[in-house]
């Protein structure tokens, strides 16, 4: 019997992204003459699903040049110099490890810049993990990474399961009938996942081999 697929959102349970989002928000938001959030408020903000126009509204900028700092901030959220702010979470190797040896791992990650994600990968040495890796922009739907995995070669079973950290990742893999985890270390706090049902929630990925191994 083959082994189960384990896919993994990349941004939140695998890389801690919350220095690159604060240091592309404080960068902006100084640009446009506001005053940034603290990095400990910014977060919370963002894991409390706080839109981004109302963060920006809390520093300052009238709505107009709000706006401008928005399509800024998207502008640069992917750009190298801040990709290279991100770093897998200090037991990271470990986990991988683990779960590697209770299915198929495959990375499964939405970026506007998929072409920049390669680097990342071998920057932080994840890329000898993964057995397929699968990036593209998504279709801006709830579900968007369901695209993305029909569209990929693999071919998975009821057992298979997807781990991320957003409602995105659950609805995505709830429509493709995978199992699905979401872990609240990343952009969404436990309170907003537990909203969306998934089949699994934890702190983080170090909970996850335990879950599957059972």
């Amino acid at each position: 019997m083959s082994r189960p697929w384990i896919f993994l959102d990349l941004d939140g349970p695998v890389l801690d992204v919350s220095r690159r989002y604060h240091q592309v928000h404080q960068d902006v938001v100084e640009r446009f003459g506001g005053w940034p959030l603290p990095r400990l408020a910014y977060w919370a903000a963002k894991r409390n699903l706080v839109a981004e126009a109302e963060i920006l509204a809390r520093t300052g900028l009238p709505p107009e040049v709000a706006a401008q700092a928005e399509a800024e901030r998207l502008h640069w959220i992917e750009a190298p110099k801040y990709l290279d702010l991100d770093e897998p979470w200090p037991w990271m190797g470990e986990v991988l490890e683990e779960l590697d040896g209770l299915g198929q791992l495959a990375l499964v990650t939405l970026r506007q810049h998929p072409d920049r994600l390669e680097r990342q990968l071998i920057r932080t040495g994840l890329s000898l993990y993964f057995d397929h890796v699968i990036a593209g922009r998504g279709d801006g739907t709830p579900a968007a990474k369901a695209p993305l995995l029909r569209g990929s070669e693999i071919s998975w079973g009821p057992e298979s399961v997807l781990v991320g950290d957003t409602e995105v990742d659950v609805a995505s893999g709830r429509a493709l009938g995978l199992r699905t985890v979401a872990v609240g270390c990343g952009i969404r706090n436990p309170a907003v996942l537990a909203l969306c049902s998934p089949d699994a929630l934890f702190e983080d990925l170090r909970h996850v081999p335990g879950w599957l191994g059972r």
